[in-house]
């Protein structure tokens, strides 16, 4: 399992799980695209690792680790949004509950990842407070979220929270010079990224994508995306963010109309509208 960086968290889950400090919850926190959730997997594997032979954990040759990296092992499970949702059901997290009430099924550590934990709605968070208070023995539940704040602050208090940074212009340029891209390109994508691999990854395997990130601030100033019908408020913000990374370069001083307008829309304003204010605050 290729991880980018995050090296001295992962040192860390390492030492807690070499001296048996493991901690029933953990938050991992930082931005999305980051690799948090690869973390997880590979702590995952850290800790049901079948290799007796050295102290080399996870070895990734055994069966438990080879399970996990394909999404079967049976004592490793992800909880997210399903498909046509837009939030964590109650139901996911009381079928999750049902099934720690049993021994992990191959002998090491039931795991839980509960990715985009933010988007749990608030009976389902509430419910998984009482798992979090008392937890069934080796069983370990990772909530990962780009937002800590929007979860209650009960289910924060009883998790050891993780943060990880973003990854450096190196670490980033050299994953996507795969793709054969100029170095034009490569600049584009990385000032837009912001040190998230994934959005870097996603940006380099579509090139169309790169070439509306050049005219994006033209493109907002004309009016584009007034119009668009945006299926989740998060491809509003995913489009401002690509909106900033350019303004940060070619117009600095715009920057702050662009962040305060982001953050109006992460607070459910009407997206419209708010483009439209920075639509006009950006000809100005």
């Amino acid at each position: 399992m290729k991880i980018i960086g995050h090296q001295k968290q992962i040192d860390m889950l390492n030492s807690a799980t070499e001296k048996n400090r493991v901690h029933s919850a953990y938050l991992f926190v930082g931005q999305s695209g980051l690799g948090k959730k690869q973390v997880a997997l590979k702590f995952a594997q850290m800790l049901n690792c079948q290799n007796t032979q050295d102290f080399k954990k996870p070895c990734g040759e055994c069966l438990s680790c080879k399970k996990i990296e394909k999404f079967t092992h049976p004592d490793v499970i992800t909880i997210t949004v399903q498909e046509e949702k837009n939030s964590i059901a109650i139901e996911q997290i009381r079928e999750m509950i049902k099934g720690l009430q049993f021994s992990a099924v191959m002998g090491g550590y039931n795991v839980r990842i509960i990715d985009d934990a933010h988007l749990m709605q608030r009976d389902a968070a509430n419910s998984l407070l009482k798992i979090l208070e008392e937890p069934p023995k080796n069983t370990v539940i990772v909530l990962i979220t780009p937002v800590p704040k929007s979860l209650p602050s009960t289910v924060i208090s009883r998790c050891a929270v993780v943060y990880f940074g973003i990854l450096t212009d190196d670490e980033i340029k050299n994953e996507i010079k795969k793709y054969n891209l100029s170095s034009d390109e490569v600049e584009i994508i990385n000032s837009i990224a912001m040190g998230s691999l994934g959005s870097a990854v996603k940006l380099a395997e579509n090139r169309e994508n790169i070439s509306d990130c050049k005219n994006i601030i033209s493109d907002f100033q004309n009016g584009k995306f007034l119009n668009k019908k945006f299926k989740e408020r998060k491809e509003a913000v995913d489009l401002l963010n690509m909106l900033t990374a350019r303004i940060r370069i070619e117009r600095p001083e715009k920057l702050e109309d662009v962040l305060r307008m982001k953050n109006y829309i992460t607070r459910n304003t009407n997206i419209g509208l708010t483009f439209e204010v920075l639509k006009n605050n950006l000809k100005q």
